[in-house]
């Protein structure tokens, strides 16, 4: 009899997320769903469905969606579970047994996955080079935002110039020009 890791008072039972027929331990507390990664895995290679585009990743609003902030313990075996990004875009984290291979969703975030866990690809945000790759989008997305910042109303059109240079055949020679025209002594 597993418990609820966010609830921690309340027992799970068993459940099919979504629309799907994908079978889970769900709480019928705070709505969280405990989802066993073999499971997945068996579910996404008897499905028949086609694999969608998994880099329009969880592109929907979170806002009302539920994330613990707390560290939770796996209802097997007690082990704090890691958590993970999916997605630069979406706030919300997913928490992983890395012991027993389970993974709670909070309320509403098996929706939030929508198109990526229907794209078979789940099991691969807890790879390195997943996180890894949202840290290098969220460092770019941070560079954006302080530019727009800095640059105020010029932000659009210098972002079409840098468009516009990354295209040109001269692109590099162009900018020299223009960085020796704003470094030279008139």
């Amino acid at each position: 009899m597993s418990r609820c890791p966010s609830c921690a008072d309340r027992t799970l039972d068993p459940i099919r997320l979504g629309d799907s027929d994908l079978p889970a331990l769900g709480c019928s507390s705070c709505g969280g769903a405990l989802l066993s990664l073999v499971g997945y895995r068996d579910w996404r290679d008897r499905t028949g469905a086609d694999a969608v585009d998994a880099t329009a990743v969880a592109s929907e609003d979170a806002g009302d969606v539920s994330d613990t902030q707390s560290a939770l313990r796996c209802p097997k075996c007690s082990a704090f579970m890691t958590k993970y990004r999916f997605s630069a875009e979406a706030r919300n984290q997913i928490d992983l047994c890395n012991h027993c291979d389970e993974v709670w969703l909070d309320h509403g975030e098996w929706e939030l996955l929508g198109r990526f866990a229907l794209s078979k690809q789940l099991a691969t945000v807890f790879t390195r080079p997943w996180q890894h790759r949202l840290r290098s989008e969220e460092a770019k997305q941070r560079a954006e935002t302080r530019w727009r910042d800095t640059l105020g109303e010029d932000y659009a059109r210098a972002r079409e110039m840098r468009t516009w240079l990354a295209g040109h055949p001269k692109g590099k020679e162009l900018l020299a020009y223009l960085y020796l025209s704003q470094t030279e002594k008139s």
